[in-house]
């Protein structure tokens, strides 16, 4: 009595630990991030890429103007390179700037592909970008570069903060105990 009790327990506890959801980690790598650049204000798109996050830059812009997309903009090299929970621009050669008005700088949408982000932190060698340019939202970043006037080598990079992630095996203990009690209190019906 005691093995078939056993054996029935062990069934209904991997039947429940089976049955626990899958916990979605914060990583933006694989998905696609859509890439705006918003200019005169924010809620017109002068130009736009959507980028599927992986190893290694993601936009490269030679300068000059030249290109499709973000670059046709951009008179100095520039590289958009996104990981697994940054956003980063940076330089490359050159010297311009971001003409003033309401809004002139970029989007990073679609953030929640990649998990649920709480807040972010920046890190910038861009003089006059602080975290009052920086506009958070848990799908969106805006980043207002709107007259800073950049040199080469100068970047910014956001780190998005992810929400607390329980750990994987404790929704499934959980589960895998109210799973065995359930079937215990099935077994003394019986």
């Amino acid at each position: 009595m005691t093995n078939s009790f056993t054996r029935a327990f062990a069934v209904c506890a991997l039947a429940a630990a089976s049955a626990a959801p899958a916990l979605a980690a914060n990583d933006l790598t694989g998905t696609t991030v859509d890439v705006a650049w918003k200019y005169p204000d924010a809620s017109t798109t002068y130009a736009t890429d959507n980028v599927v996050v992986g190893p290694g830059p993601e936009i490269q812009c030679a300068g000059g103007g030249a290109g499709t997309g973000l670059c046709v903009g951009f008179v100095d090299g520039a590289t958009i390179d996104l990981g697994s929970n940054t956003l980063s621009l940076t330089i490359d050669s050159g010297t311009s700037a971001w003409t003033p008005a309401a809004f002139n700088g970029y989007e990073f949408s679609n953030l929640s592909a990649g998990g649920t982000w709480t807040g972010y932190s920046l890190a910038t060698t861009f003089a006059g970008l602080n975290a009052s340019d920086v506009t958070f939202t848990p799908d969106a970043v805006w980043v207002n570069m709107q007259g800073i006037a950049p040199t080469a080598g100068e970047s910014f990079t956001i780190t998005l903060t992810p929400s607390a992630v329980p750990e994987p095996a404790s929704p499934a203990l959980l589960l895998a105990g109210i799973g065995a009690l359930a079937c215990i209190a099935r077994r003394r019906r019986a």
